[in-house]
């Protein structure tokens, strides 16, 4: 599931310097590959997408298997990325995460839809991650990333030579 609420804000600087459209289209093409990574996620299936958080148990009511849900905003959200997060859950992991750069869950997998931890998600990090060590369970973390949010976050991907070519095209006006 696509979570905005797990989303940084877009900073208004890359936003200037792209433009409206440049910067609509580099969201575009950011929201397309979450959407993928969650399509591969759910065996193919179309993925949910939510704005807020609040709006997960409505969204999970009668589902009671794994949930996945994860930030429109991180360019090298990978298969790498979804393998950790089955072994972790595979392996009995109440909750795994994976932090951004500033700290902050991009990818959150629950072996089930608890309610006291989807009432969490979005919270801040200590508090999500305290409820869960609360039930006792092993908790996992998987690899960090960086946001694509602000003009240093599209400067530095566009230093990365692991950067994919359609975000690199997306970014070239920025010079």
């Amino acid at each position: 599931m696509i979570l905005d609420a797990l989303a940084a804000p877009p900073a208004p600087d890359l936003r200037e310097r792209l433009g409206d459209e440049g910067d609509a289209a580099l969201r575009g093409a950011l929201r397309e590959r979450a959407r993928a990574w969650a399509r591969e996620a759910a065996g193919g299936a179309a993925p949910l997408e939510l704005d807020q958080a609040a709006g997960l148990p409505a969204a999970l009511a009668g589902h009671d298997g794994p949930v996945l849900l994860v930030a429109p905003d991180v360019p090298a959200l990978s298969a790498r990325h979804l393998a950790a997060a089955r072994s972790d859950l595979a392996a009995g992991v109440l909750l795994s995460t994976a932090a951004s750069g500033d700290g902050t869950p991009f990818l959150v997998a629950l072996s089930r839809p608890e309610p006291e931890l989807l009432a969490l998600v979005g919270a801040p990090f200590t508090d999500l991650i305290g409820a869960a060590a609360g039930h006792g369970r092993e908790l996992g973390m998987i690899r960090a990333e960086r946001r694509l949010a602000s003009l240093a976050d599209a400067r530095a991907l566009q230093a990365d030579p692991l950067t994919p070519p359609d975000l690199r095209a997306l970014l070239a006006p920025l010079g």
